[in-house]
């Protein structure tokens, strides 16, 4: 990570370095407002210790209209912090999101501040492929389809293998394969089609559209433990538990859920997210620019074929350039 090339002490200042996009480490079992609460207090927290600007004087004419007048300048006691409080306060600050992570998501959060907020819609508009690592665990299903929900129902495991679970992602990601020429209008057995894939790489749906999975690979296999790799687009923390639920129900038995992480967001991965003790105005300046030729890098898109070469992921050999700023 980047340091500040020096060090900044006057409030106005470092509010003026404070415009951009960032990149955060949500923890699981925190939602994207807890955690929206927590960087926006830090912020006020490590602005108000520095140098405020002084207060604006306030300008006097005294005098009757027949003499003299005299303009002098006096102390504003309105506007001083002893009568208003702290400078930064939390309403001033604007902070949104790229994504709304579910509350049990941890993993990568791109998140804005101030003027960063059209960051995060350029983030949201270039359709950025999204990388999660998912356990899971055979014999039991819940009603919330996660681990801590109650149990309904319970399911021998002990027939399962790694070849058929490798069979029954290879029949998901096949089935979202065929949803992704379906968004094209294109006979799927057409040369049409082909040539379409072959010569523009993924297909790329609207936000409002359904889930999309481009990847499924497992990383870990430890009955009756699981762990799979998914790259997909418009997700929902739900989807995806939904998916290790139907993947139980394909290998004739159940599975919930045990965890979900974001390990990768377009351009931004875990190198780049700040850990919770890192969500100081320091370290969120320095994340900035970094960030920032990042954001610039991120071509807007439609609903439509996308190039594979812009986009960043483990599977597909992909490379980014992502340079230091501060």
């Amino acid at each position: 990570m980047a340091n500040l090339t020096r060090l900044v002490t006057y409030g106005p200042e470092a509010w003026n370095m404070l415009q951009g996009v960032f990149c955060v480490y949500k923890p699981a079992d925190m939602s994207i407002k807890f955690v929206r609460n927590v960087v926006v207090g830090n912020l006020c927290r490590d602005l108000n210790v520095l140098e405020p600007r002084p207060p604006r004087p306030l300008v006097a004419i005294e005098g009757s209209v027949g003499d003299k007048l005299l303009v002098t300048q006096k102390e504003n006691f309105a506007d001083h912090p002893l009568v208003l409080g702290s400078r930064y306060q939390p309403k001033d600050l604007k902070l949104s999101w790229a994504l709304h992570l579910d509350k049990n998501i941890s993993g990568v959060c791109v998140l804005g501040v101030n003027s960063g907020s059209k960051g995060t819609h350029r983030v949201r508009e270039g359709r950025l492929i999204r990388t999660y690592t998912i356990s899971g665990q055979f014999g039991r299903a819940t009603d919330t389809h996660f681990y801590d929900g109650k149990v309904v129902e319970r399911a021998r495991w002990g027939h399962v293998t790694r070849g058929k679970l490798l069979r029954a992602i290879m029949t998901i990601q096949a089935a979202h394969q065929r949803k992704a020429i379906d968004y094209l209008g294109l006979d799927p057995h057409s040369q049409e089609a082909y040539e379409a894939l072959s010569s523009n790489g993924l297909v790329r749906p609207a936000m409002t559209s359904a889930p999309m999975i481009y990847g499924l690979s497992i990383v870990e296999f430890n009955l009756p433990y699981f762990t799979l790799e998914v790259l997909c687009i418009n997700e929902t923390g739900e989807y995806l538990k939904l998916v290790i639920h139907d993947l139980g129900l394909k290998l004739k038995t159940t599975a919930v859920c045990t965890q979900m992480r974001c390990i990768r967001h377009g351009p931004w991965t875990l190198n780049h997210a700040l850990l919770r003790k890192h969500w100081s105005l320091e370290h969120i300046i320095n994340n900035i620019g970094v960030c920032k030729p990042m954001v610039k890098n991120i071509t807007p898109q439609t609903p439509s074929l996308i190039n594979i070469e812009t986009e960043h992921t483990d599977n597909l050999d992909i490379k980014t350039n992502s340079s230091n700023c501060f």
